[in-house]
């Protein structure tokens, strides 16, 4: 049971920089892409039922990278590192009730850094989940979130209890500086099964992001979708259905509207294997500002060689998701995910086309210790603005022991290294280090990034 508990643990162990799109959160709250809202495993691990319980700990840090707000002398993008000091606390928990079922996850940590004020700060994730069954057909179920952190890079987002590789519209592994943000994202979904074989859903997102600094934008975004799911048979599925969305820009003139036919296919191969596919279109209409070329002969008599205009876009953007999960044995898990979908950008480039692909793989074969990996790979394109370009790739491991009944060593490392492309030369290669000691009176350790 120890170990059961233990690989269910270590199963979430992965740092923000795991997650897909987004988002996280996943990433920061954005609305899932051609599928329902995330959120139903709030409060469990593994999906089981776990009660309420709480954790703390502390550790020590060394981080690299660390990309501030701000430029030094020469005009370039600061770029440090530090050691610091991080205590953690949180609950997490969920409790099934008569007619449906409610869930928390609540993730705190507070960090101090030696010789680095601007970048201490808090992290703090909350999620909340509540499904109720209406009928003896049909249910609805919610879903809240909410998040602030200045290290998007290292914080674990696993406390606000989202899928780590769900397909997000807003992508904290796109964040390029270590800037505070705020966010908070709201889903709303009503479900009927009409036969055994015949479902149908519908459901809202609505969701928005804060980031500090005068020149990072902000985005209002909502989602509006709606379903049906055919059971083939009894390992097959076969779902289609229509979305729409909204992106709303702050300190930066403009919005972009989306509709969107999306088509998708499911299978259980044997008792161990699971692969989803998903794909279709979406129709963008964004409007805008950018910069136009003067001709030469009117910028010598008004002295501009360029102007600022207003845009208006129409595209098609189509779309593609893919996860599959192998069971490899009792102690080995393995996971691929991937997609190709719609975005509000990172703050500097608004409208993107987000590619991630992803992997995972889990070990907890070894008596009162676990182990896990994951890396990821995030290309985020505007799509209004000069194909303007930026890559990611991400990388991380993380370990757990069992010291006594409630005390456990935890150690996490990872890396991320930003790619320079032929539309920019923003290039940075940081990682973390941590490690340090988690209290928690259940026989569950908990990830302490």
């Amino acid at each position: 049971m120890k170990l059961k508990n233990l690989a269910l643990a270590l199963a979430m162990a992965a740092p923000i920089f795991g997650q897909m799109g987004g988002g996280g959160m996943g990433g920061f709250g954005g609305p899932a892409v051609m599928g329902s809202g995330a959120g139903a495993n709030t409060g469990k691990r593994g999906g089981a039922d776990m009660g309420v319980s709480f954790f703390a700990g502390i550790m020590g840090t060394i981080d690299s990278g660390l990309t501030g707000l701000a430029v030094d002398a020469n005009g370039n993008i600061n770029n440090s590192a530090g050691k610091g000091i991080d205590g953690f606390a949180g609950v997490f928990g969920s409790k099934r009730l008569r007619r449906g079922s409610v869930g928390i996850n609540y993730n705190g940590h507070y960090r101090q850094y030696s010789g680095l004020g601007n970048f201490n700060g808090t992290d703090q994730s909350l999620g909340l989940f509540a499904t109720r069954q209406l009928t003896k057909r049909s249910t609805i179920s919610s879903f809240l979130s909410a998040t602030t952190t200045n290290r998007p890079f290292g914080f674990n987002m696993a406390g606000t209890g989202l899928d780590p590789f769900a397909g997000t519209l807003v992508s904290p592994t796109g964040e390029l500086f270590d800037n505070r943000i705020y966010a908070t994202n709201g889903n709303l979904e009503y479900s009927i099964q009409k036969s055994a074989r015949l479902s149908f859903n519908i459901s809202g997102n609505g969701f928005l992001v804060r980031r500090t600094g005068n020149i990072l934008f902000g985005v209002n975004g909502t989602t509006l979708s709606s379903g049906a799911s055919y059971r083939v048979s009894r390992r097959q599925t076969i779902s289609a259905g229509y979305q729409f969305l909204m992106f709303n820009f702050t300190r930066n003139f403009g919005d972009t509207f989306g509709h969107g036919a999306f088509a998708g296919y499911s299978v259980q191969l044997g008792r161990r294997a699971q692969v989803g596919l998903q794909g279709g279109v979406f129709r963008l209409e964004s409007l805008g500002l950018r910069t136009a070329s003067v001709d030469p002969v009117i910028a010598a008599l008004i002295g501009f060689s360029s102007v600022t205009e207003v845009f208006y876009s129409k595209m098609y953007l189509p779309t593609a998701q893919l996860s599959a999960s192998y069971r490899v044995s009792r102690f080995h898990d393995l996971n691929v995910n991937g997609g190709i979908m719609p975005g509000p950008g990172n703050g500097v480039i608004n409208t993107s086309r987000n590619l991630n692909v992803g992997g995972g793989y889990s070990y907890s074969g070894i008596r009162e210790l676990g182990l896990s990996v994951s890396a990821t790979y995030n290309r985020m394109g505007s799509l209004i603005a000069g194909n303007q370009i930026f890559e990611a790739l991400m990388f991380s491991g993380n370990a757990s022991r069992r010291l006594t009944g409630q005390i456990f060593a935890t150690a996490s490392l990872g890396n991320r290294r930003f790619l320079g492309s032929p539309t920019n030369s923003f290039s940075r290669n940081s990682y973390f280090v941590a490690a340090g000691f988690t209290w928690s009176p259940r026989e569950v350790p908990i990830s302490i990034r």
